[in-house]
């Protein structure tokens, strides 16, 4: 394989991969709209979300920063730390959050469908979600080391077998059976994902020599969890807000925008995590990495600008597909929510740049930072009787955080003149 085909193949595994994340779930949301009760429906889908919490903490959020380091090893004694100290995390959140969930499964199984006697239905998903950490290691090694179709061929194979397995059960009206069936996904992952990463020829690191490295990957598990939370924090206060300006009709508007918006921003994220990162934390020399930040940008850009012109084409079946005719008159929000994540390209480089240097407070400082400036924005909009405020808001705020760090890359000191450093590999 030349050098050439396999960035090809990097680059086209990351929109395939996130094209077959977006078919799996409109498949299941269609299928667990026709087949199951409006309870059932909300059976599955609460079953759905707490899979998804337990995979992100699994390892205790430490993914993206595995991912980070295994890019940055600089040699075999490195990888195997960060391999080490990823297993040490998840060895000792799995046991203690799954005796934790084991315990309280029945007031969970009637928090999240009330329904007592579904204990059963959460521990099982905990079991199958927290012993498959091993699999998302792997997965995040082989993408740190330029495996990236590898480490997402794994995922998506999971995410098929899930999905079947799901539908099946969806098809049978049985909610919990289908949730236990989707949660089976991860486990095909790591039964591909750990004989594939093993041909890295990663050796072992004593547990104290890893110590270390487990204080770095909790430090971005950390920067992860401050961004969340705020981001989570401030979105539910300014939905708050909003809904008590201009009722329940309009924030649902928003909310429809906001979830068209959110399938793009996840492909950029995507992009961001799998590609970026890991070339521009092995590229150790500072113009080329100027130059992988130029060329990742345009790459970027053209895609996040097309998304725009593919709506303005074709919003009605995009809106019709995605959401229902009802919500037609959110397409003038979802068209500025879209130029909104047109500018948060710029942005996005800036903190994964940072994240990539091995930087995640500044990371999450400039995210938060970000975000205090939208809250303020749609805040003061919506205080002043702005129905637009909440897109409004997103796009004036990543417009002006992406003029200030386009001029900080602008004015830096490398050259320009060496962006034409050696081309990605």
């Amino acid at each position: 394989m030349t050098a050439r085909t396999g960035l090809v193949g990097r680059l086209a595994s990351v929109p395939a991969f996130f094209g077959l994340r977006v078919l799996s779930g409109l498949l299941l949301l269609k299928l667990s709209a026709g087949y199951l009760p409006v309870s059932g429906f909300a059976i599955f889908s609460q079953l759905l979300s707490f899979a998804a919490l337990l995979n992100l903490i699994a390892l205790g959020g430490a993914q993206n920063g595995l991912i980070r380091q295994a890019a940055a090893a600089i040699d075999d004694g490195a990888l195997a730390r960060a391999r080490s100290a990823a297993l040490a995390i998840w060895m000792a959140v799995a046991p203690a959050l799954g005796i934790a969930i084991a315990i309280a499964s029945v007031p969970i199984a009637n928090i999240l469908i009330g329904d007592r006697d579904a204990w059963r239905s959460v521990i099982v998903i905990a079991f199958l979600m927290l012993a498959a950490g091993p699999g998302q290691i792997w997965c995040s090694l082989l993408s740190g080391r330029k495996r990236v179709a590898h480490s997402l061929a794994a995922q998506a194979v999971g995410l098929l077998a899930g999905t079947a397995v799901a539908a099946v059960f969806i098809h049978m009206g049985d909610p919990q059976a289908a949730a236990m069936g989707f949660a089976c996904g991860p486990m095909i992952t790591m039964a591909l994902a750990i004989p594939v990463g093993r041909r890295l020829g990663i050796g072992h690191a004593s547990i104290r020599s890893a110590s270390q490295e487990v204080r770095t990957l909790l430090r971005y598990s950390a920067a992860l969890a401050t961004t969340t939370g705020v981001s989570a924090i401030l979105l539910f206060g300014l939905r708050y807000f909003y809904r008590q300006h201009f009722g329940a009709t309009q924030l649902g508007y928003w909310m429809a925008a906001n979830r068209i918006s959110d399938m793009s921003t996840q492909l950029l994220g995507l992009f961001m995590v799998q590609f970026f990162v890991p070339h521009f934390a092995m590229e150790k020399n500072e113009p080329a990495r100027r130059a992988l930040v130029v060329r990742c940008w345009t790459i970027a850009a053209a895609t996040m600008g097309s998304i725009p012109l593919i709506f303005a084409l074709a919003w009605r079946p995009i809106v019709h597909l995605l959401l229902s005719d009802a919500y037609l008159p959110a397409v003038p929000a979802i068209r500025i929510y879209m130029v909104g994540d047109f500018l948060r390209v710029w942005v996005s480089f800036a903190i994964y740049a940072a994240f990539a240097r091995g930087r995640p407070t500044l990371y999450a400082g400039m995210e938060v930072a970000t975000l205090l400036l939208m809250a303020l924005v749609v805040g003061g909009l919506i205080a002043v009787g702005d129905p637009n405020a909440p897109q409004t808001g997103y796009a004036c705020a990543y417009g002006l955080a992406a003029i200030i760090t386009s001029v900080a890359f602008l004015w830096s000191p490398a050259p320009i003149v060496q962006l034409r450093a050696e081309p990605l590999r």
